[in-house]
């Protein structure tokens, strides 16, 4: 709680300071409607399996020209960055610059650094990471955001703005947990399950969001390996729309669930209640006779390319594009990520027998996903309030 209203007092201060800014930018950009294309990712794992690639840049390979075709790409790196220690897997996840790097190199630009494993290394790999992604950042001046841990804990957690063609986009990330103890004094804590944190931070999603064209909330939370989204956090997530969220990232079940898109006072908002794993070492539990067990959940999602329109009447989903992909070992054994059809059609390289099983696996995302890749419940009417 104290975390949320430091949060809030803060931004106010600098509201104070840039309102006017911010006011003549959006009148000058009042006539002009921008699209902008977003994908996002799910969760980006460091397991062992993953550090045996000779190059890391090859994880990336099978779906570089989608993440090539976009404004911004989003994944939650699910991991500390810690590169004067040596590089783990679960429980406690570490990896080094060089593994981010490759992801950045593929075309990654945004990354969510709240979660579970946040705090895994402790303080002192927050604050590498910190270091190890601003350093990424500078490399990369104006493309290369992340949000939801703090080195310094008097500096209040702020949303990141990221701008493209003159749209302002704002993003914050939160987490409802963390495996260890302490971590919330450097990672953004939101727990979805206690009604007045939840109302606190819903309260500061519609104050903060109208000085941005867009803005989108990164949740890490729920039930692992359950495809049904918790009640609580459904309605939560339709909270922060309501309350001036236009997209919400959900992740954390390591498992895909339904995304949707809610009509919000007449903008169309977005809702991605789990995007599951994009590439993780969990791979190695997929079996070709078992296509619908946890081992094939934990394996495969989608990247989802969604297609923002910004302007007079603020910003609205004009298009969402769900992209199958799965976790696959390549001729070398190593495990990287393929577009589904590719492993489906035999393009992959991958032996009949597994391109069956994804040719089957192709058919269960899609039946997740409704008919033609619509979200199971495309038009949900939310009762508008007066502005």
């Amino acid at each position: 709680m104290g975390t949320l209203s430091t949060f809030r007092g803060g931004f106010r201060a600098i509201v104070l300071a840039i309102a006017v800014c911010l006011s003549f930018a959006a009148a000058c950009a009042a006539d002009s409607r921008k699209t902008l294309r977003l994908t996002f990712l799910g969760d980006l794992m460091a397991h062992p399996a993953l550090f045996a690639a000779a190059d890391y840049r090859d994880i990336y390979s099978g779906v570089a020209d989608v993440l090539a075709g976009s404004d911004f790409v989003f994944a939650n790196l699910e991991f500390p960055v810690n590169s004067t220690r040596p590089v783990s897997g679960y429980p406690l996840f570490n990896a080094h610059l060089d593994y981010v790097s490759a992801a950045v190199e593929a075309g990654i630009d945004v990354f969510s650094a709240a979660n579970n494993h946040a705090f895994d290394g402790g303080e002192e790999g927050v604050l590498q990471s910190v270091r190890a992604l601003t350093l990424l950042a500078d490399k990369s001046p104006g493309r290369l955001f992340f949000s939801g841990i703090r080195g310094n804990q008097r500096r209040p957690f702020m949303p990141e703005t990221l701008t493209v063609n003159g749209v302002r986009i704002g993003f914050i990330a939160v987490t409802q947990f963390l495996n260890q103890p302490g971590g919330s004094r450097y990672v953004h804590v939101v727990d979805y399950d206690d009604p007045e944190e939840a109302a606190e931070f819903a309260a500061l999603v519609k104050e903060v969001s109208p000085f941005f064209d867009l803005f989108i909330v990164s949740y890490h939370g729920d039930r692992e390996y359950v495809q049904e989204p918790d009640p609580v956090k459904r309605t939560f997530f339709r909270t922060l729309v309501e309350n001036g969220a236009t997209i919400v990232f959900g992740h954390h079940p390591h498992v895909l669930q339904e995304y949707e898109l809610v009509t919000v006072r007449g903008s169309t908002r977005l809702i991605m209640y789990s995007m599951g794993n994009f590439i993780s070492g969990m791979a190695w539990r997929q079996s070709p006779p078992d296509p619908d067990g946890v081992g094939a959940l934990i394996s495969d999602s989608i990247m989802l390319r969604v297609d923002v329109a910004t302007g007079t009447g603020g910003a609205s989903v004009v298009s969402t594009e769900p992209i199958p992909i799965a976790d696959y070992q390549n001729q070398k054994g190593e495990l990287v990520v393929s577009k589904m059809d590719d492993l489906a059609d035999g393009k992959a390289g991958v032996s009949p027998v597994w391109a069956s099983y994804f040719l089957a696996r192709r058919a269960r995302i899609w039946k997740l996903l409704g008919a033609a890749g619509k979200p199971l419940r495309s038009e949900v009417q939310t009762p508008g309030r007066p502005r």
